[in-house]
């Protein structure tokens, strides 16, 4: 996802203007402003955060990675001056699609996928996984399974991992 950033000078605080932010910033953009600004930029959710090292410099080119957290996942955000125009400055945000832990298996399509292999083999009426699983081979995630009325164990346990997709192996105890 990629969004872009304003900052410029005047007096007092920034303001968000038409998706943009506005602030001053003759030098340099403040830390705290670079990560607001970019927070309103990206349609934030109030749970998530952004962490920079330190402010942006106001000079075309110039870069800063900073740290999203959204759902207890950290992502990288890498920001680029795209433009300075007097005390006015603009940035471009983007966040990259993988978390820094690495890939991972969303919670719905992780119990949709395990529910579409267990109804091969027997009755669903209930599966739900304990949380996302990591995209790397041999993690492991814990779901629960409600078959013929009874609840059964499950583990799945990434097999494979290639660019384009994660495969599990599923394990019914009981």
């Amino acid at each position: 996802m990629a969004a872009r950033a304003l900052a410029v000078a005047g007096g007092g605080a920034g303001v968000a203007v038409l998706a943009c932010w506005s602030l001053f910033a003759p030098a340099e953009v403040a830390r705290e402003q670079v990560e607001s600004g970019t927070l309103a930029q990206l349609a934030a959710a109030p749970s998530d955060s952004l962490r920079c090292d330190g402010g942006l410099k106001a000079a075309v080119g110039a870069v800063q990675t900073c740290t999203l957290t959204r759902g207890g996942e950290d992502f990288a955000v890498a920001l680029t001056v795209t433009r300075v125009d007097g005390e006015r400055v603009d940035w471009d945000s983007t966040v990259d699609g993988a978390p820094r832990s690495g890939r991972r298996v969303a919670v719905s399509e992780l119990e949709r996928r395990t529910r579409e292999v267990l109804a091969r083999e027997r009755p669903v009426e209930a599966l739900t996984c304990d949380g996302a699983l990591s995209g790397v081979v041999g993690a492991t995630q814990t779901c629960a399974l409600t078959s013929d009325g009874a609840r059964h164990p499950v583990t799945v346990r990434v097999a494979t991992v290639d660019p384009t997709r994660v495969q599990w192996g599923v394990t019914v105890a009981g």
